[in-house]
């Protein structure tokens, strides 16, 4: 099971770096500039990889959603949207790995009481390590089956941001990473400098 899902993740990867290689080269040889320069602006795909030259802030933002899940929507001004997929996979692959250990762990157990169950003397013993075998063994079946459900959970996290990064998700414009505005006419930015690396910018409006 695991080698089927890791060769269709490799698959899909495969397929998004194919597809995005694919508009990089259909937008730079794209010929009239002004069409280029309307199409960046414009906040909708038409056509897509099916036969438009996408605009370079969809391709990065299709690579970055393949990388890391949410951050291709934050990274075209859909802030919300791209944190509640980024967190959902993060959350989904942690309880994942967490499961994965705990599987590892009974694995482990099981495999040193059977080896004290083989070389019990009396009948007590062996029931008492054999009562503790089985006990084991049902939680590592709840254990396998929590890792398989959250897997799969976070593949189809995955695959619906890939989904939605390209067909549902308009290009808002650039903004500095990180600007927020609140109802008061405030707003904080995160703006590089050639000199300093980053600089936080707060602005009040009055």
């Amino acid at each position: 099971m695991h080698l089927r899902l890791g060769s269709l993740i490799f698959l899909l990867l495969a397929l998004v770096f194919v597809i995005a290689g694919t508009a990089m080269a259909q937008t730079q040889t794209a010929a009239p500039r002004d069409t280029v320069v309307k199409q960046t602006a414009d906040s909708t795909i038409q056509g897509g990889f099916l036969g438009t030259p996408w605009p370079e802030r969809r391709v990065v933002s299709t690579v970055l959603s393949a990388l890391i899940p949410g951050s291709g929507q934050t990274y075209l001004g859909h802030t919300e949207k791209g944190a509640a997929f980024t967190l959902g996979t993060i959350a989904c692959a942690l309880v994942t790995g967490l499961t994965e250990n705990n599987i590892v762990g009974r694995n482990e157990r099981i495999g040193e009481l059977r080896a004290q169950y083989q070389i019990a003397t009396n009948y007590v013993g062996a029931d008492t390590i054999w009562t503790k075998m089985v006990s084991t063994k049902e939680l590592l079946d709840n254990n396998v089956k929590r890792r398989d459900i959250f897997l799969k959970l976070t593949v189809a996290l995955w695959v619906a941001n890939m989904v939605d990064v390209i067909f549902f998700s308009g290009d808002k414009g650039e903004k500095p990473f990180g600007l927020r505005e609140t109802e008061r006419g405030t707003s904080l930015a995160i703006v590089p400098d050639s000199r300093n690396g980053f600089n936080a910018v707060l602005t009040v409006r009055f």
